[in-house]
């Protein structure tokens, strides 16, 4: 049995069995964190703001591109290929989101620098209307640059009977090489990693001050108030870090793949070599997926107040259905 066929069996296996289970899982994750950061208590936090954002880019992502994949890998019904229109839109909606969700943890990150800063005025520009405004005016700029995927996307034949809608070969395949790069590859896991570890460097600074008294016979005069992180904006940091690590840990593969598409893209290659690049791909994909999917779960594990509200929402939901006659 030939690599190819073996790498083609496992992408199929793998989409047909364990992607129905990761959709399911992220689905309802996402859903429980919709419910959870739309609490009056928590809502009004920029960077919940963010995180609302992401769990509503990862659901419309999980239904119009990760279920897309497992119809087409898993049970051979490949929608985008019995269209070209359809093809050129699954994959415009797909770059907008692609471009959506790093920005929207990028937003929180550069909101949790603020907000950690010891200089007073840095943390008042930590705004709703800010986070809201460059979240909108950033969704429409992607929407426009993207529109690319709406015109150079094709039908391309891999094999006897294996169609896929893919990027167009030549130049495209050139520049969607380096989009990649750019959208989910160097650049947003720097600028995650660059605010993340400012934040963290904040965090313990604002640790480190202490108030600083004076002992005038019996009476303490108190010469400065230190500035003190709420127990509610430290718990969204570490939300934040571990969907961050997340990210990079799961978002990376898939770029590597594209890029090594993009520096071979001129070699002579054959059908089989063209098969197990693609099984490749669509293994990526799947891993891709699985950040979107355990974001709820990593939240769960490492926030008291996300744990205790989760809590609350399941106990209403149950006593409601309890109560019915």
């Amino acid at each position: 049995m030939s690599l190819s066929t073996v790498l083609y069996s496992t992408q199929e296996n793998v989409l047909k069995f364990g992607g129905p289970i990761v959709l399911f899982i992220g689905t309802i994750g996402c859903i429980l964190n919709l419910m959870v950061f739309t609490k009056n208590s928590l809502r009004k936090n920029p960077c919940t703001i963010c995180l609302i954002a992401v769990n509503i880019v990862d659901i419309i992502y999980f239904y119009l591109g990760f279920l897309l994949t497992i119809l087409a890998v898993g049970y051979n019904t490949d929608l985008s290929i019995s269209s070209i229109g359809f093809c050129r839109f699954r994959f415009y909606i797909s770059f907008v989101l692609t471009c959506s969700q790093p920005t929207c943890l990028i937003l929180a990150s550069i909101d949790r620098t603020l907000i950690t800063s010891k200089n007073v005025e840095t943390r008042q520009r930590s705004t709703r209307r800010l986070i809201i405004t460059s979240l909108i005016s950033l969704i429409l700029f992607y929407a426009i640059v993207e529109i690319h995927g709406l015109l150079f996307m094709e039908i391309l034949q891999y094999g006897p009977n294996y169609f896929v809608c893919f990027y167009q070969p030549g130049t495209y395949t050139t520049f969607m090489g380096y989009h990649a790069l750019i959208v989910n590859g160097f650049i947003p896991p720097l600028l995650m990693a660059i605010f993340g570890l400012w934040t963290v460097k904040n965090v313990r600074n604002v640790q480190r001050r202490l108030p600083i008294t004076h002992a005038t016979n019996r009476e303490h005069v108190n010469i400065g108030r230190p500035y003190v992180i709420q127990s509610k904006d430290r718990q969204l940091i570490r939300m934040l870090l571990v969907d961050i690590i997340a990210f990079i840990i799961f978002k990376f593969p898939v770029t590597i793949i594209l890029i090594y598409q993009q520096i071979t893209q001129y070699n002579q290659k054959s059908s089989e070599q063209q098969i197990i690049e693609q099984s490749f791909l669509q293994l990526s994909y799947f891993w891709y997926f699985i950040d979107s999917s355990i974001g709820c779960y990593t939240n769960i594990l490492v926030s008291k107040t996300f744990r205790a509200e989760l809590k609350n929402i399941l106990s209403n939901i149950s006593l409601f259905f309890c109560r019915r006659p």
